[in-house]
């Protein structure tokens, strides 16, 4: 089980340049055993892995994305002018989904 610990040791609360060591010591990869980080780094790749933003840059009525976050996450569209778009959202697998509208269109999905 990995344990997540400041150091020196401080309750709280942490800023974003606290240095953080994580240790997983059943781990058998060397690699894996000790790591150390601050809060700002840890966030920006919690934040990157958590995100997924799809472009859908021909027109199109249905849209399927793969994002491989492994969740059922949650969606906004918007077409290429930035306003937010409604359509129906069916998921298909934790990592894929199926977006459709009503009429054609291009824009982004932003997936979290």
């Amino acid at each position: 089980m990995p344990i997540i610990t400041t150091y020196p040791f401080k309750k709280a609360p942490l800023n974003e340049k606290d240095e953080i060591i994580i240790s997983d010591s059943q781990s058998s990869s060397p690699n894996l055993k000790t790591k150390t980080t601050n809060i700002d780094a840890l966030s920006k790749i919690i934040n990157l892995k958590s995100t997924f933003v799809f472009s859908q840059s021909v027109p199109s009525a249905t849209w399927t994305v793969i994002h491989d976050l492994n969740k059922f996450p949650s969606v906004t569209v918007v077409n290429s002018h930035k306003e937010e778009v409604i359509g129906d959202l069916k998921y298909n697998t934790t990592n894929q989904l199926t977006l459709t509208f009503s009429a054609p269109f291009s824009g982004q999905a932003y997936i979290n």
